[in-house]
């Protein structure tokens, strides 16, 4: 996926129609700094310890419930980051063609194997409306296939405001070099202050070493704390083996947190809860089912997850 839309990066061509519109739609567009969630978004100059894709050269001795949440939320960042850090850099060059109310971008890569465009319209109510379209050199003649659709609300702050985007997986399935794409991601977000964001994944092809191209649904939820910690839920699906899973984690400005998990399966339900420490002492346990004290949590109480249920 994340190759799918690396190449609209290099969209560009010759310019025509309304420099302000351009402005204007640059700016409300969201950026991937924006929408980046998961612990490591307060913890950025500390996350030495631990590394985006959840590993670490002393990844024993990180806590393995810090270490899920971590991985989650990259996830997250890279399903949003590729996606919006194309368009940022779609709506930087110059488009194709204006009009005073919408611009058309057209893929100008020879090399790639496949032809994109982007358009963006601003609306009556002032949001814009805007899709990725695509098609295979191999097969031109089958027109464009729109693979991500999206509206942004601008707040009047530059890549701030509201908006939600649709990742269409089915559709990228049609073109060159993504055969195994398969599912739909769908992001709701806020950023003007404290960074919410939202999202459901249906009918993806899992990814984890446990249960490794089983299908599923999952539900999404972060929620940025004002003094630089935040809230986050993952429920997980698996439709292949029927199982439910639930994380719901929370962490503090200085990196330490309590994740409550929740696991329904066919032969077993379980509840269990971890707690880490800062930053500054490695995200190590302090507290699990058979070690540490409760009393060392910077959550004292347990909060399992709501959503378990959500995904279908």
């Amino acid at each position: 996926m994340r190759k799918l839309l690396a190449v609209t990066c290099a969209l560009a061509a010759a310019c025509g129609g309304s420099a302000a519109f351009q402005e204007q739609a640059r700016d409300a567009m969201p950026d991937s700094s924006g929408v980046a969630v998961g612990p490591q978004q307060s913890q950025s100059s500390q996350m030495n310890a631990l590394t985006a894709d959840g590993s670490s050269q002393a990844a024993s001795s990180v806590d393995p419930w810090y270490a899920a949440t971590l991985a989650f939320s990259s996830s997250i960042n890279v399903a949003t980051a590729w996606t919006l850090g194309a368009v940022e850099a779609v709506t930087a060059t110059a488009p194709t063609s204006c009009t005073a109310t919408s611009c058309t971008w057209v893929s100008a890569n020879a090399l790639d194997p496949n032809n994109y465009r982007l358009v963006v319209s601003q609306n009556a109510n002032g949001s814009f409306d805007w899709h990725l379209d695509a098609q295979p050199k191999v097969n031109v003649g089958a027109g464009f296939t729109t693979i991500i659709t999206g509206n942004a609300v601008p707040s009047g702050q530059r890549h701030r405001g509201t908006g939600t985007l649709t990742v269409d997986l089915d559709a990228a399935r049609s073109l060159t070099g993504h055969p195994t794409d398969q599912g739909t991601i769908v992001i709701t977000y806020s950023n003007v202050g404290p960074v919410h964001v939202q999202a459901s994944f249906n009918n993806l092809i899992s990814q984890d070493a446990q249960h490794l191209g089983d299908i599923g649904n999952a539900y999404y939820n972060y929620q940025q704390d004002i003094s630089g910690g935040g809230d986050m839920e993952v429920a997980w699906h698996d439709v292949t083996n029927e199982e439910r899973d639930d994380i719901h984690s929370r962490w503090k400005a200085d990196g330490s947190g309590r994740a409550d998990v929740t696991a329904v399966k066919p032969a077993a339900n379980v509840q269990v809860s971890n707690c880490w420490s800062a930053a500054v002492s490695g995200f190590a346990t302090v507290y699990s089912p058979t070690s540490g004290s409760v009393s060392a949590c910077s959550y004292a109480d347990a909060a399992f997850g709501t959503h378990i249920n959500d995904p279908q």
